[in-house]
């Protein structure tokens, strides 16, 4: 049911069509919030996990134990965490 184009206000809509228009307008909302928070908790995740991994790769290598795998292991995670955490920076600063 999709109101009426030349209707200017919702008071010029009638009752069931005022009802469907807030009714999706509340529900895209809310839905819009839950995902955003959702997001925001994955990309943090991810960038904790990732930066777990870089300080796993990089440490050894910078106390001289490790291989040049580890250490490139370690920047590509080190990269994805950054990335990660800044994603989740700009959707909490939006």
């Amino acid at each position: 049911m999709v109101p009426d184009s030349s209707a200017e206000t919702l008071a010029d809509l009638d009752a069931d069509d005022a009802y469907a228009l807030v009714y999706r307008a509340t529900r895209d909302a809310v839905w819009d919030v839950v995902g955003t928070a959702t997001l925001i908790l994955f990309y943090l995740a991810l960038a904790a996990i990732a930066l777990s991994i870089a300080v796993g790769g990089i440490g050894p290598f910078l106390r001289g134990s490790a291989s040049l795998t580890a250490l490139a292991i370690g920047l590509v995670a080190l990269g994805v965490g950054l990335v990660a955490a800044f994603r989740a920076y700009r959707l909490v600063t939006e």
